[in-house]
């Protein structure tokens, strides 16, 4: 059985969704198993050739277009293999791409679920494909419940990933003034809140699973191996799994004192972990990523943050009085702001001293409106003027002038990466 496992992007950061396939494949007899990150090391047409099963990750929305495009390729050079998508952005957009784009979609945790997928494909009829909406299915209408068992969890494979190296993250070099090998990991997936704008919660509704002790700690062992001087914990909160983490974070700097590291966290976990975060500081903790939205009650309803202004600017300070960098992120341009909103963020900023470290892309940041996305319920996007494309909504403000703003202002960054709320999105 002939494996390619297709990544075509990961926020920039080596694969961990295409790793941890891989890790669960690789413990199977009788599977060849290879890998291809297209976003380092580019489509490579002949890959794609006699291999029974292809499976492409879109963790991401901004991979989602890419895999749809990369499995027209795929068709073209081997039109006999089984295609199937997995990663988060497979199950919100399952319906939409098996059986239009690909034999198959993985919905939920993908390891187990590919792991019977190639036993299916390679004549075992008795396998289970829970968690798998076929092309037929999916032309029938049928609904596939997302797989989500909470004892799967294996180290992942980066072996035969191309090397950390290969994914240089400017806005960590910035933020820490020196270049970086950054590597990332996560200690749990999906999270609690249910922020309205979020893939996240649109994929997991709530749920949180945990990964164990001894994988997460394997796996920065093998992410040190291959030269990593910084990590990033890509969960969508770190805090969805408080002591968990903070555990964790003990064993880490014990072994590796002089590691670094970042995660992501809401204003408000800011506000009530201060002695956990101090200690962190001292366990290598240089930045926490906070998607900070945009300043104002109104927005911050519209998408159910459940926090405030207030909160905000209090975090902002406790971090700033307990050297901690912030890395904010915005929705900078929504359905909710004014032009004298935009002009009192600049007031904002200042107020806050965040003019130094806000990566300038976030200046730029506009509401994606994804299908499936929970905002697509609420009257104040449905009462939008919008436009549908395949996975998404463009939507058109309110008051022109600020989609005019918009199109004045907006850029293509160098490389490519579109930063958003967090590193799941």
């Amino acid at each position: 059985m002939r494996i390619l496992l297709v990544s075509n992007f990961e926020g920039g950061f080596q694969p961990i969704t295409v790793a941890t396939a891989l890790s669960a494949l690789l413990q199977e007899d009788g599977m060849q198993v290879e890998v291809l990150d297209t976003y380092v090391e580019g489509v490579q047409e002949s890959r794609f050739a006699e291999q029974d099963l292809i499976a492409v990750s879109i963790p991401l929305f901004d991979a989602v277009q890419a895999a749809a495009e990369v499995t027209k390729i795929i068709r073209r050079v081997n039109p006999q293999a089984h295609i199937t998508f997995f990663g988060q952005h497979a199950t919100i957009n399952a319906s939409r791409l098996a059986g239009t784009y690909s034999d198959s979609c993985i919905c939920g945790e993908w390891e187990q679920p590919l792991v019977q997928l190639a036993r299916y494909l390679n004549g075992d009829e008795d396998c289970s494909l829970e968690g798998i909406l076929t092309g037929s299915g999916a032309r029938e209408g049928q609904v596939v419940h997302p797989y989500m068992s909470r004892n799967h969890f294996t180290v992942p494979a980066r072996h035969m990933l191309p090397p950390l190296h290969k994914y240089p993250q400017k806005q960590i070099n910035k933020l820490l003034g020196s270049d970086q090998v950054v590597g990332s990991t996560e200690i749990a997936r999906g999270c609690h809140h249910k922020c309205l704008y979020c893939s996240v919660y649109a994929a997991y509704d709530g749920k949180v699973l945990l990964v164990p002790d001894h994988v997460v700690l394997e796996d920065v062992r093998s992410l040190m191996a291959g030269g990593m001087t910084h990590l990033t914990f890509i969960d969508a909160d770190f805090f969805n799994a408080k002591y968990h983490g903070i555990k964790l974070l003990r064993q880490i700097h014990q072994e590796f004192p002089q590691l670094t590291f970042d995660f992501t966290t809401r204003v408000d976990h800011v506000l009530e972990n201060k002695e956990a975060l101090a200690e962190m500081k001292q366990l290598g903790l240089k930045f926490i990523t906070s998607a900070l939205e945009f300043p104002s009650e109104l927005v911050l309803d519209a998408v159910a943050k459940e926090t405030s202004v207030s909160d905000i600017e209090q975090a902002v300070q406790f971090l700033r009085d307990t050297d901690i960098m912030l890395n904010p992120t915005f929705i900078m341009f929504n359905p909710w702001t004014n032009i004298d909103d935009l002009t009192s963020f600049r007031t904002f900023v200042e107020d806050n001293q965040l003019s130094d470290i806000i990566d300038p892309i976030q200046y730029e940041t506009r509401l994606y409106l994804y299908k499936g996305s929970p905002l697509l319920r609420q009257p104040s996007i449905q009462s939008l003027d919008l436009t549908e494309h395949e996975f998404h909504y463009e939507w058109k403000h309110p008051d022109p002038e600020i989609d005019e703003l918009f199109a004045e202002i907006v850029t293509v960054p160098e490389d490519g990466i579109f930063k958003r709320c967090c590193l799941k999105c």
